[in-house]
């Protein structure tokens, strides 16, 4: 039996594993509040279609003060859900004391 292209369906839409910026964002938190805590956290994030990637900045933040500064950015890949290259957990955490201490907290 022949198959001409334009019998062929699409099975519906694709799907994405992280398809909206909450979700970045949620995965990103995970991430950071396991490895470094809960003062350094994800706000926001912007998608680039060009690259298929979540730029997902992470700030530092204290209940007291609120938020400090960026400390680093996480790219996140739509598709896998994937983070791009290999974010440093210890590189953020001495980030975000640098940043604390220029703000006088201990």
């Amino acid at each position: 039996m022949s198959m001409n292209t334009s019998d062929l369906e699409v099975a519906g839409t694709p799907q994405f594993a992280v398809p909206t910026a909450s979700e970045a964002v949620a995965r990103v938190n995970r991430w950071l509040h396991r490895e470094i805590g809960t003062a350094v956290h994800a706000a926001a994030a912007t998608f680039d279609p060009t690259t298929f990637y979540w730029h997902v900045p992470i700030e530092l933040a204290y209940g007291a003060t609120g938020p400090l500064g960026v400390v680093g950015d996480v790219y996140v890949h739509a598709a896998t859900g994937d983070f791009a290259g290999r974010p440093n957990a210890e590189e953020f955490r001495q980030r975000a004391e640098a940043l604390a201490s220029a703000h006088g907290i201990e």
